[in-house]
């Protein structure tokens, strides 16, 4: 690859895990709120929140591969690694970085989700 290509895909995938963590950050942000207004069991945050993640990973992929416009896969897949990244500080920061059989869930989950919507991103074809 060309470094041209390389630059439009890293700028799009930043643009795309950006857009993808606010997505999940909203969801869960109406998550909590449901949860506190409502008598929800412990149990369903985790399985929340892990919904929450996919939703706003497939995004990321999928806007990242929009403005790149081209190779799909490999922008939802980066923007995936950038989304892990920041999910992974965040996690050290807060929670003191416990990763463990969960993590590597979330892991495949999101890198999965990005580059599903990396694909269907370069493929949607707005109609009229």
């Amino acid at each position: 690859m060309s470094g041209k290509i390389i630059k439009k895909i890293g700028f799009s995938s930043g643009i795309g895990a950006g857009i993808g963590i606010i997505i999940s950050s909203v969801i869960i942000f109406l998550i909590a709120a449901v949860l506190s207004a409502m008598d929800i069991p412990a149990m369903m945050i985790a399985p929340a929140t892990v919904f929450a993640i996919a939703v706003g990973s497939f995004f990321g992929g999928f806007v990242s591969s929009k403005i790149c416009g081209e190779k799909g896969i490999v922008c939802g897949a980066f923007s995936g690694v950038i989304f892990f990244a920041v999910l992974l500080l965040a996690g050290t920061f807060f929670e003191g970085g416990n990763f463990g059989t969960g993590g590597i869930i979330k892991t495949a989950m999101i890198m999965i989700s990005c580059m599903t919507g990396g694909i269907i991103g370069v493929n949607y074809i707005k109609r009229k």
